[in-house]
């Protein structure tokens, strides 16, 4: 399938004399293009090879040529996907250099600047997306499709399986009581009286009494953020504020917080806030233990699916629309190799025979907050290491069938629209086999 490269244009090589490596009409191609996706690739720690170059370069007239396909089909693009998109790659950018300021002194511009450069490559990212998923829109497998492409693949070549589960999840999380949340309102509404009315220092009493223990040392302070990266509710809260004053009240899912703004620069905010999560109390604990007991028995008595109350009941956001199974593909494909598991699922799935449901365990969360939550398991099938077949596989077999099938309507696609725009390609690149199809023939 098509993947978009995604890196902005950070001049990480400036020792690198930059030129021009390959036109597809009016669209130039950099050496610098390729160097960047390069850099980037070797950072995320995936292997950089003598071909990577080419794949590299072929992947980018691809891009171009779509770009160009959507112009002239007039496909539209969504500026608050645009807006967005930026916003996310800046985080990205930032957390992978050390932060904003960081990201500005190699690339020698503010953020904003580097958002207002990098704008048209986000739209022309989004439009060669666009124009891919047109291409792509009306691919399907069908039963025949998926066993005729078993066929085709010689016995010795089938593909070998390593042992595989189904195995899904469903977590429980306590609920928080009228009685705690009221309390937790009260308690923070005290917090806003006394730095409205009594004068008391914003950033003392997050220090002594907020929840968020990353910021409460620092006086509540979030240091700058941008849109998209907060909850919306805080976010909405934070962009209306002025500087130094505090906010009403206000829900998130992490509690209840106020907010005090200490510079607004350009769509970036720096605050402070008070966090005060309600109390989960042992009461609280128990009845989400007695709920989750109850879904075992539903399930057990044949009253719902595993699968079906996953859905319905499971509080994990991750697993939950899959009928919480872990680790399911795509196509509906629910099993995942048991060396793929973690060192704790492995020793559950050890002990469990297939159709078993697990008695519920209590388990911290992930996250600052240590939330505490019930969890089981339940085991739907087992399969042993294997050469590739239809009746164990079908499911992998049928993405594998849908993938191969995408490749050979982007091929014709290609064959198709790459005669009809002038493309070049410098040398030592031109002699990349995988671009020689692009350039012979013109």
């Amino acid at each position: 399938m098509f993947c978009l490269l995604l890196s902005f244009g950070l001049n990480l090589k400036a020792q690198i004399v930059d030129e021009i490596i390959a036109v597809v009409a009016d669209k130039i191609i950099l050496r610098s293009d390729i160097e960047v996706a390069l850099e980037q690739l070797s950072r995320d720690g995936k292997p950089v090879t003598d071909s990577t170059k080419c794949a590299l370069l072929e992947q980018k007239l691809l891009e171009n040529l779509l770009i160009l396909k959507a112009q002239v089909d007039s496909i539209p693009v969504n500026e608050d996907r645009i807006d967005a998109e930026l916003e996310e790659r800046i985080r990205y950018f930032a957390q992978q250099y050390g932060g904003e300021k960081v990201l500005e002194e190699i690339y020698g511009k503010s953020i904003a600047d580097i958002k207002a450069a990098n704008r048209d490559k986000i739209k022309n990212n989004q439009l060669a997306s666009a124009m891919m998923s047109k291409v792509v829109a009306n691919v399907k497998v069908t039963p025949t499709d998926v066993k005729n492409y078993f066929q085709s693949i010689p016995e010795d070549s089938l593909p070998y399986f390593s042992a595989e589960v189904e195995l899904a999840q469903i977590i429980i999380e306590p609920k928080i009581s009228k009685e705690s949340r009221q309390a937790a309102f009260e308690k923070i509404s005290e917090l806003r009286r006394r730095i409205m009315e009594d004068g008391d220092k914003f950033s003392t009493l997050a220090l002594i009494y907020s929840d968020d223990k990353g910021s409460a040392i620092k006086g509540g302070e979030l240091g700058y953020f941008g849109r998209g990266m907060m909850v919306p509710e805080f976010e909405g809260m934070a962009f209306r504020l002025k500087p130094d004053s505090v906010s009403k009240v206000i829900e998130t899912k992490f509690g209840f917080h106020i907010i005090q703004v200490i510079q607004r620069k350009g769509e970036e905010v720096n605050a402070r806030h008070i966090l005060i999560m309600p109390k989960i109390y042992s009461t609280d604990i128990q009845l989400a233990k007695e709920k989750a007991d109850s879904i075992i028995q539903l399930v057990k008595s044949d009253s719902i699916t595993f699968e079906e109350a996953a859905k319905k009941f499971s509080s994990d956001e991750y697993t939950r629309g899959s009928g919480g199974f872990i680790g399911s593909g795509g196509l509906g494909n629910t099993h995942i190799p048991v060396d793929e598991l973690s060192k704790e699922l492995n020793i559950s799935v050890q002990s469990m025979e297939v159709g078993d449901i697990t008695e519920p365990e209590l388990i911290t969360l992930p996250g600052p907050d240590q939330k505490k939550a019930w969890r089981f398991f339940y085991l739907k099938s087992e399969t042993p290491p294997h050469r590739a077949n239809l009746k164990d596989d079908y499911q992998k077999l049928q993405a594998m069938a849908f993938e191969k099938k995408q490749q050979q309507v982007k091929d014709k696609w290609v064959e198709r629209y790459r005669k009809q725009f002038y493309i070049h390609v410098t040398k030592p690149y031109s002699d990349c086999e995988q671009i020689k199809p692009w350039i012979q023939n013109k």
